[in-house]
């Protein structure tokens, strides 16, 4: 019997912003229950740092270079085989529930999914029509306050799984909850349980415009910053509810039986980390490093593994529980195998996002604190090097520096020039995707709600 698949995303859930993974405050309960049960990959790293390429990579197993999609190029490619559409060829029953505009219709991420809901719209059935701004303001107003949709998906799945789901056929569901995105306004009881209620009050009054701090117009200090820390934890705690939530009514409906549950995030989030905010401009460990949590322990054993392990394993990784032949184009290594783990770790930030500056901050140069600059990084045997656009190297040692504060790449040439010829080599072996025309086309409320998620 074909397993049941379960991919659970959080929007901008870095590593440590769950318990498992270190987080000293207790935001995690129901996913820490169910990594107590599960195998959980402590070094999982993204193949993008930003939800249109990672989404893309997560769906087709292949990197950014590989499939080529980006802000410049937002599309992703009907030649390109997605996940749900090889599950579906399987027999299964694909539906994907998405709070985020960017994994949707309007980019060809709804590919290969029989049904989709598009959370982010008052009525979620409508896709790709025009996104007037009276029906975003409507949505946030009345019915979305301390909710970027959360409550939403879970209720959207209980009504499709109600009218829609075939009981004969195997599932793939995708659900991705973005309330851990900026801007941090948590729900007050989701806030107060981590926060005492001066602290909470001081924390609401901090700067959220990471493009004003990015760009020198708006002083942040410490306290700031760890006043948004708690903020993103309560977004956090309360993603972890809901996810609760929807894990016990699937549990309800005897759906968790043979199935695969994996719970991961696109990326992570800078909060004053390297001078950053929001998740742009680097390839950083505050980026990079995400959860990832599997659940399936009739095949894999709970625990905690440390390999080194990427979202373009999870593709091969579905194949072949679902008996499927192996995909020569697909260069992720199957988390089954004996080999996971042997292999680099590489992220990509393939396209500089310098378009926020231009229309918010004309008198800011980007290129002046290098916000103009592409980056590629890997991993290998606890050694990261990154190279920028420009040719900049850094080198770390992630496990005594995994802050990633001490640059080596002076003190240690040879090694950094070890790992970048495995980079160069790793390119090579990755042709890149000859991307065509395919910019934005948006309507103008569509584009303005990605203004307010900070894209635009």
């Amino acid at each position: 019997m074909l397993p049941n698949v379960i991919l659970l995303v959080l929007d901008c859930v870095r590593a440590d912003g769950l318990s498992v993974y270190g987080n000293p405050r207790p935001v995690t309960p129901r996913i820490d229950a169910l990594a107590a049960r599960s195998r959980v990959y402590t070094q999982a790293r993204s193949a993008a740092v930003w939800t249109l390429p990672s989404h893309s990579s997560l769906f087709t197993g292949l990197h950014p270079r590989q499939h080529g999609v980006d802000f410049d190029h937002a599309w992703l490619d009907a030649s390109i085989p997605t996940l749900a559409e090889s599950l579906a060829e399987l027999g299964y029953q694909t539906a994907a529930f998405s709070t985020n505009a960017w994994v949707g219709p309007q980019f060809g991420l709804d590919r290969g999914f029989e049904h989709f809901s598009a959370l982010w719209r008052l009525f979620p059935s409508m896709g790709k029509r025009p996104f007037p701004r009276w029906e975003k303001a409507l949505r946030k107003g009345l019915l979305e306050r301390g909710d970027k949709g959360a409550a939403k998906l879970n209720d959207y799945v209980r009504r499709w799984w109600r009218q829609g789901r075939d009981p004969e056929r195997p599932l793939f569901l995708f659900g991705l909850y973005l309330d851990a995105h900026l801007p941090y306004r948590p729900p007050r009881a989701s806030a107060e349980k981590i926060v005492p209620a001066a602290a909470l009050a001081r924390a609401r009054r901090a700067n959220q415009d990471a493009w004003a701090y990015m760009a020198g117009e708006a002083a942040m200090d410490r306290d700031d910053f760890e006043g948004l820390r708690a903020l993103y934890d309560a977004e956090i705690s309360y993603v972890d509810q809901r996810l609760g939530e929807l894990l016990d009514f699937l549990a309800s409906e005897r759906a968790l039986e043979n199935t695969v549950i994996i719970v991961t995030a696109d990326h992570g989030e800078n909060i004053g980390d390297h001078d950053l905010m929001d998740h742009q401009y680097c390839v950083y460990d505050t980026l990079a490093h995400v959860p990832l949590i599997v659940h399936y322990p009739a095949v894999l054993a709970p625990g905690t593994d440390d390999a080194p392990v990427q979202h373009t394993d999870l593709f091969p990784t579905l194949l072949a529980l679902a008996g499927a032949g192996e995909r020569p184009d697909l260069r992720g290594r199957s988390l089954l195998g004996a080999g996971v783990g042997s292999a680099p770790s590489v992220t990509q930030y393939t396209g500089a996002h310098r378009h926020r500056f231009a229309r918010r901050h004309p008198h800011f140069d980007p290129a002046s604190k290098g916000y103009d600059r592409t980056f590629d990084a890997l991993i290998l045997e606890d050694y990261k090097v990154i190279r920028s656009s420009q040719g900049q190297v850094e080198l770390f040692d992630l496990a005594a520096d995994p802050s990633e504060a001490a640059n080596l790449s002076d003190k240690q040439p040879e090694r950094a020039q070890t790992l970048l010829n495995q980079l160069d080599r790793w390119l090579e072996q990755r042709p890149a995707f000859a991307a065509g025309s395919k910019g934005l086309d948006l309507d103008e409320g569509l584009a303005q709600h990605l203004r307010g998620l900070g894209y635009l």
